[in-house]
């Protein structure tokens, strides 16, 4: 997809990502080709690191530590498989999201301070995809870099792999161990693409559609600007003229609200079903992560993936969250941007009353708010955020409190 015009790198690293995991959009058939290779490698990749892991599971059932830490990643790998999934059966209205982003948002005309407005969105996505990116890729690097740091020191046939395979194999024995290794590596890498890029891309998109709401409110704040400088002459005339203009302009206002809450509501069918699975799979997973850090008896190397895992998980829920409530948000302030017009300086005449009459449309209309919830149970704010963190340190709590009843009986 072409980006002229719009020069951002969370752009760039977005699709860059996007195109590793084949969920982007081709420009001709070579694309088209590449595209779905790496979306059936990616599928490929999901489905065999689910089947380790289930053997896994099943291997060491009756080890509980083990048995949890095995869930905490069959979680992470169903969230994964749940995200390509819905994107996969929505990629039309995914694909029409990106092109109306690309000509309506990224090269569209704006002037000095609406600008400045998308200066502000392009610098918050550079913020969000640094840091989902480090956050991913610092999860993915736990994973690789235990079981170096275990094997130090270790004779060859006691060495351990990222992952157990359990297979009749002399899998710890060179070179049959670095070609696994290098197998894990590879698949751990594309399931961990799709473990953040996806989230990263929802964040982009929330926040450039917050950008356009407050472009919206700032276009809305000045359309009276000139009665307000006329309020005390007496060209009745020129009055009259500006008021039919600016009618004329509230309706192009309203057109574009209407156009932002369509894009909203084909938002919100594309990703209500991934928002729920996030919000649902991280709450389990903080609780699980957490209390293997600070409860379970867990080998120091497991710890170090729990604490790097959990952080990347807690500031990814932290990113997603954050992006959504500020669409919540600048979609409700378009009744206060509206109200605040100079439209008590404009006469009652029939453009004057036209004009009134339709921004109390506007106003009324922007109090149902445009926002992405979770499979329509309720919206995904910081709110949300906040709650599944309480409810996780209530966990912890009440787990602690059972812990030293159990010892001092």
């Amino acid at each position: 997809m072409a980006t002229e015009g719009y020069s951002d790198i969370s752009i760039r690293i977005s699709t860059t990502f996007m195109k590793g995991i084949g969920l982007w959009l081709a420009g001709d058939t070579t694309e088209e080709r590449r595209r779905k290779i790496m979306l059936r490698y990616t599928l490929f990749s999901i489905i065999l690191a689910s089947v380790v892991e289930v053997r896994d599971m099943y291997f060491s059932w009756g080890d509980w530590g083990a048995v949890l830490y095995i869930a905490c990643s069959i979680l992470s790998l169903l969230m994964i498989f749940i995200k390509v999934f819905v994107l996969t059966i929505h990629k039309v209205e995914f694909i029409e999201l990106i092109l109306y982003m690309q000509e309506d948002f990224w090269n569209a005309s704006y002037n000095f301070r609406e600008k400045e407005i998308l200066d502000d969105v392009r610098k918050i996505c550079i913020v969000f995809t640094f840091f989902v990116t480090l956050a991913g890729h610092c999860s993915i690097a736990g994973y690789l870099i235990t079981p170096v740091i275990a094997n130090a020191g270790k004779n060859e046939s006691a060495r351990i792999l990222p992952f157990n395979m359990w297979l009749n194999l002399p899998l710890s024995i060179s070179p049959y161990y670095e070609m696994t290794f290098v197998v894990q590596a590879v698949t751990l890498y594309q399931v961990g693409l799709c473990y953040f890029c996806l989230d990263n891309i929802l964040c982009i998109l929330c926040v450039h559609v917050s950008g356009q709401f407050r472009i919206l409110q700032y276009r809305l704040t000045k359309l009276c600007a000139q009665q307000e400088e006329m309020k005390d002459q007496n060209a009745n005339t020129d009055v009259a003229y500006y008021t039919s203009t600016s009618y004329a302009k509230l309706k192009v206002y309203i057109r574009q609200h209407q156009k932002l809450i369509a894009y909203c509501a084909k938002l919100e069918n594309v990703f209500t079903m991934i928002a729920l699975a996030q919000v649902l799979i991280f709450s389990i997973i903080i609780c699980l992560f957490g209390y293997q850090i600070f409860m379970a008896n867990s080998s120091f190397m497991r710890r170090c993936i729990f604490i790097t895992t959990i952080c990347g998980s807690v500031f990814m829920l932290l990113m997603f969250t954050y992006s959504c409530n500020g669409l919540t948000e600048q979609s409700d302030n378009v009744g206060i941007a509206a109200y605040s017009a100079s439209w008590t300086f404009l006469p009652m005449n029939k453009f004057g009353r036209m004009f009134r009459s339709d921004l109390m449309l506007v106003i009324l209309r922007s109090r149902k708010v445009c926002c992405v919830t979770a499979n329509g149970f309720f919206p995904v704010s910081l709110e949300t955020y906040t709650k599944i963190l309480s409810t996780a340190l209530s966990y912890y709590t009440l787990l602690r409190q059972n812990m030293e009843d159990a010892t001092g009986s």
